[in-house]
C-alpha cells in the first residue's frame, strides 16, 4: 500500500466521524488507516471499532493512555505504507482529491512533502484563510535552499499533520516523538529534516485545523514554556557544534529563529509569575534574531536593534494586550 494514515484518538467522539469520513471519501484508495485508541474514556474506542468492521483498510489499536506522541509512535511501528500521514482526530481533510494529488507529488520520491492548512474556529463557525504560500521547491537546488524558501515564505511548520513523511526515513533513523514533552512536534521535525535528503511541497490547504477552547496552542502552561525553550536551546546547541554545510546550518538557525519569535509571543501572553525565572534564558537566545529570513523575525530583529531586548519585550506585551481587546 502507498499511504499509512495514523490518527491518535482520545475522547473525541464529537469529531471523530468527520475526521474518518473525510479519509474514506478520498478518491485515491491505496491506503491503510490506523486508529490508535489512546485509552479514551468516551465512546471514541467503540466508534473506531465500528469503522473497522465496515472497512478492511482500517486497523484499530487499543492501548492505555500515553498521549498523542505515544499513539503516533505505536501507529508508526506497525505502518506498512510507503509514506506516513499523521492527522489529528479533531481535524479533517477538506477535499476528496487530497491523497490523489499527494500520490502524484510523491512520484518525485521526496522524503518530505508539506502542504497547507486552514483554521476552523469552532466557536464562531468561521474558517480562516491560510496565511502563507508554499514556494515552488522544485526550483531550489539544495536542501538548504528549500528550507530557506520555506522559512522566508513563513511556510516552515513543525506540525506532523501538515506533511507526509517516507516510512523508511522514520524507521531507518529511529525517529520517534518524545513522550511527555510539550512541543514534541518541533523536536521530532528537526530530527526528520536533518535525516532527509529531499523535501517538496504542494501549495494547497488540504487540512482543516480545528480551533477549540481546549486547543493546546491556545492553553499554555509552564511546561509549554520550559519544554519549548529547552527544544530551542537543544537544537541551537547542536547547530553550533555540527559539521553541517554552512548554508544548511544557516537555514536551520533561521527556522529556529522563527520558533523563538513564537516563543517570545507565548511568553508575553503567559500569565504565570513563574515565567520570570526564564527571562534570562530567553534574552541569551536573542542572537537568533540575526537569522532573519522569516518576516516575523525581520520585524523582531529591527525592534531589538532599535530598542534593545527589554523594550522589545515591553512592546510585545503592549501589542498583545491591544490585540486581545
Amino acid at each position: 500500500m502507498f499511504f499509512s494514515i495514523i490518527i491518535p484518538v482520545y475522547n473525541v467522539e464529537k469529531y471523530l466521524c468527520q475526521c474518518v469520513d473525510s479519509i474514506l471519501a478520498q478518491s485515491f484508495k491505496d491506503y491503510e488507516l490506523i486508529l490508535v485508541d489512546d485509552g479514551a474514556k468516551d465512546n471514541s474506542g467503540k466508534i473506531c471499532d465500528q469503522y473497522a468492521e465496515k472497512d478492511e483498510r482500517i486497523r484499530v489499536i487499543h492501548k492505555p493512555n500515553g498521549g498523542a506522541a505515544d499513539s503516533r509512535n505505536v501507529g508508526t511501528q506497525v505502518a506498512q505504507g510507503e509514506y506516513i500521514i499523521y492527522i489529528d482526530s479533531d481535524d479533517y481533510i477538506d477535499r476528496a482529491t487530497f491523497l490523489e494529488e499527494l500520490y502524484e507529488k510523491a512520484q518525485s520520491g521526496a522524503d518530505i512533502i508539506c502542504y497547507k492548512f486552514k483554521k476552523y474556529f469552532e466557536n464562531s463557525g468561521e474558517f480562516g484563510n491560510c496565511s502563507f504560500k508554499i514556494p515552488d521547491l522544485e526550483k531550489c537546488d539544495t536542501m538548504a535552499d528549500k528550507l530557506k524558501a520555506l522559512v522566508s515564505n513563513d511556510a516552515f511548520y513543525c506540525s506532523p499533520w501538515s506533511k507526509t513523511i517516507k516510512n523508511s526515513l522514520l524507521k531507518e533513523n529511529g525517529i520517534e516523538f518524545e513522550k511527555g514533552l510539550l512541543g514534541e512536534d518541533q523536536d521530532w521535525y528537526y530530527r526528520v529534516i536533518l535525516s532527509a535528503k529531499s523535501i517538496d511541497g504542494i501549495d494547497e490547504d488540504y487540512i482543516v485545523y480545528r480551533q477549540t477552547a481546549n486547543s493546546t496552542s491556545r492553553s499554555w502552561k509552564t511546561k509549554n514554556l520550559t519544554d519549548c525553550l529547552g527544544i530551542i536551546q537543544k537544537w541551537t546547541g547542536k547547530m553550533q557544534t555540527s559539521n553541517l554545510d554552512d548554508e544548511l546550518k544557516y537555514a536551520i538557525f533561521a527556522s529556529l529563529a522563527k520558533l523563538y519569535c513564537n516563543l517570545l509571543i507565548g511568553y508575553t501572553n503567559f500569565k504565570s509569575k513563574e515565567k520570570k525565572a526564564h527571562y534570562k534564558e530567553l534574552r541569551e537566545l536573542s542572537y537568533l534574531l540575526k537569522y532573519d529570513l522569516n518576516p516575523r523575525t525581520k520585524t523582531f530583529n529591527k525592534i531589538k536593534r532599535l530598542c534593545g531586548f527589554r523594550l522589545m519585550m515591553t512592546f510585545l506585551k503592549v501589542l498583545c494586550k491591544v490585540r486581545s481587546k
